[in-house]
Parts: C-alpha cells; structure tokens; sequence
C-alpha cells in the first residue's frame, strides 16, 4: 500500500465533511470523521486540517505532494520487528 500525492490532494479538495485519509483494507480511502466507525480496522493516517496547519492553505507542486504522500507512507507501515532475543 502506498498513499499518492493524488490521495493527498483528494483529501486536500473534496466535498466530504471534516475529510480524513484512512487505510483500510490496504487501500487509501477518504472518509468522513463521522463514518470512521463504519470501517473497522482503518488505520487513520491523517486529517485535512492537520494537514492544512503543516502546509498551510497553498497549492503544492507535484513535487511537494510527493514527498508528503512519502512521508505519510511511511508512517503507516509497522515498525521493524524486534531483533530476535539471545539465549541467556
């Protein structure tokens, strides 16, 4: 799964209230905070005023959209496992 700038302006410009980006089911989607309940196990990777206070009301370049749908990747994946433990 990978959130594209194309994900990101969709959440920057639709018509949804109160839009939040989700994974769920491994895909991107944009959702309305009040239905989040109706997808259980969507992981909520980010809201359009959160990010709205990091960007600021601007248009991004595709560059910049980019390295934010890279960063929020990122940020959803699961975190390396552990280093396997020794024998004591």
């Amino acid at each position: 799964m990978a959130i594209t700038g194309r994900d990101i302006e969709r959440l920057l410009y639709t018509d949804t209230p109160d839009p939040i980006l989700v994974v769920h089911n491994g895909s991107p989607e944009i959702v309305a905070a009040a239905e989040l309940g109706r997808r259980p196990g969507a992981v909520v990777v980010c809201s359009r005023s959160e990010l709205l206070r990091r960007v600021g009301e601007r248009d991004l370049t595709e560059g910049e959209l980019a390295a934010l749908a890279a960063e929020l990747t990122s940020s959803t994946r699961d975190p390396a496992p552990p280093p396997p433990a020794w024998p004591a």
